[in-house]
This record gives structure tokens, sequence and C-alpha cells, in this order.
């Protein structure tokens, strides 16, 4: 049995172990990071597995159908938060399951701990959230959800006004009640990224995010970042899968290559950074894969830019 240590997170992020806060350095202490590498017959049952979910998914990233399941998710997830006292574990999305192998490092990974992937990714967002977000005063998700990430920002660094943005009004109603817990200030607004909204208009030195949102537009994101570059956030920071990150010649990263065509997540969004960048419009300050990710993808990669002059 292994175990993902301090300097492994820290790899992993691209930091030095002495980076993690006290509370980071505390989760990694206190929760089960231990994992196995599947081999043999359970690494071959676990591909078997991952090709039969490929082919029966029919889930389309962007199709207007899918607006009436988020819809339809964000109304339960706001029920479960108002019937749990609004306790914050009601709000993690359904996105990140339990008990299921994992992808680790170009393998399939099995824990014994059933919320390994969302202890994992507490510990990321502790990090990043305090890195890069403690100095500006206005931070604002799109693509917001269910609000988890900024229950945790209002936890990790109360005092900030967070603004919740996203295309489905039950995500909206609900960011505004956990906005309405204890002295919070979050508010939700209607925005579709794909269609942005010149009359919504971003604080200066403001901090933007998006977290496993761009992958759902189905490659319609210029207007948005078009919409960044004209608003002039002092940092952007996107967590999302990567396609052209993945390595075609390793099976595990293969297979979530074709889990991603199959669903047409977003692709050619770091590219099109990348061109701005070439233009100058935009400077990017680091891409970093985490090689982490659950059963079927890696979805928490992160990019970090920022906008130029002119």
């Amino acid at each position: 049995m292994s175990e993902i240590t301090a300097e492994d997170f820290a790899r992993s992020f691209a930091i030095k172990p002495e980076a993690f806060s006290q509370e980071c350095t505390r989760m990694i202490a206190e929760k089960d990071f231990r994992y196995h590498i599947l081999e043999g017959k359970s690494r071959d049952e676990t591909i078997l597995d991952v090709l039969k979910r490929i082919d029966a998914d029919n889930q389309i990233a962007g199709s207007e159908g899918r607006k009436r399941v988020w819809f339809q998710g964000w109304a339960q997830t706001l029920q479960d938060f108002l019937n749990s006292g609004r306790d914050p574990e009601s709000l993690v999305p359904k996105f990140i399951r339990s008990c299921q192998p994992l992808r680790y490092n170009g393998n399939y990974i099995q824990a014994p701990n059933p919320s390994f992937e969302l202890d994992f990714i507490t510990v990321f967002r502790n990090w990043l959230f305090t890195k890069y977000f403690v100095n500006h005063d206005t931070i604002y998700e799109f693509g917001c959800g269910t609000g988890f990430n900024l229950a945790l920002l209002d936890k990790l660094i109360p005092g900030k006004e967070l603004h919740g943005l996203d295309f489905v009004q039950t995500s909206v109603d609900l960011v505004n009640q956990i906005g309405g817990t204890g002295n919070s200030n979050i508010n939700g607004h209607l925005f579709d990224m794909t269609c942005p909204r010149d009359d919504f208009s971003l604080r200066e030195d403001s901090a933007v995010f998006t977290f496993c949102a761009i992958e759902q537009l189905d490659g319609k994101f210029e207007k948005f970042i078009r919409y960044l570059l004209d608003q002039r956030p002092k940092i952007s920071i996107h967590v999302e899968p990567v396609f052209e990150l993945y390595d075609a010649n390793n099976l595990v990263d293969y297979l979530a290559i074709k889990f991603h065509q199959k669903r047409r997540y977003t692709t050619n969004f770091l590219p099109h950074l990348q061109d701005l960048e070439s233009r100058e419009k935009l400077r990017i300050s680091m891409v970093k894969r985490l090689y982490f990710g659950s059963l079927l993808h890696e979805a928490y990669t992160y990019i970090i830019w920022e906008p130029l002059e002119g």
C-alpha cells in the first residue's frame, strides 16, 4: 500500500512542500491518502468497466437537454441543502464520487478511503484559493453549479465579496441560499458563458475562476474569454480537463481521450489561450496537470493567466 505524502501533493501542484498552509499540512496528515495501483485482473476489470461506460454514455456537453438536467439537479441539491440544515457537505457535486477506482500518475488506483477524491481536491482547493485569492476583495466563479467552491472560499478567506454565476436559475437560487448563511457575502447571478452579458461588469482588481465549467461549453468559450479580456480581472484561474495534455500512448490517458470526445467536452481551450498569449493579449503564468482524476478522466488541470495592457 502506497500513500500520497506532502511531497507528492507538492509535486502534483508544482510547488514546494513548505508552501502549504498549516491547514493543508494538517489535512494531508489527518486524511487517509493510502492507495494501491491496480494490476493484473483488477486492472483489466477496471479497463473493461471504463470501456463499457464510454460505450453506454449518452450525455452531450452543451446540448439543450443538458440545461434541463442541470436545472433539476441543482433544484435537488438546493432541497438537500435546506433539509440538511445548510450542511456544506450536501453541496459536493455528484461528479465527485466515492468508492470508485481513480487515476493517479498514469495508473488506475484503488483507495480504502471512500472520500479519497474529495479529500484530494479539498487539499488542492484549499491551497489554490488561499494562494491566489487572499489579496483580492472580490472573487467571481463562473459556472458555479452547487456553490461548493464558494462555500469553501467563504470559510477559508472570510470577508470577501463572492459572486457565483451560472446559466441555470436553480444554481443561482442555491448560491443565494448559501449566501444567506451567517455573515457570508455570496451572491448568485444568471450568466451564460456562451453568450456573456455586456451589462455585467467585474469589479476592479477582482479574481475570476472556473471549476469544471469550461468543459461543459462544447468548445463555445471564445466569447467568454473575450469578455474577460474586456473586463480585465487581475487574475483568471481555470480548473478543467485539458484534452491536449493527455498522452495518447498511455492506455489510461487514451481512455480519457475517448471519454472526452464521447461527451463532447471542450477542446482547444489551452491552445486558444496560448494563441492569445502569442499575440500579447494575455500572459499565462501556470499550466499544471495534477496527474490525478476520477475513473473516467482528469478534470483538475489548472491554468492561470492575466490580461495584458493594450
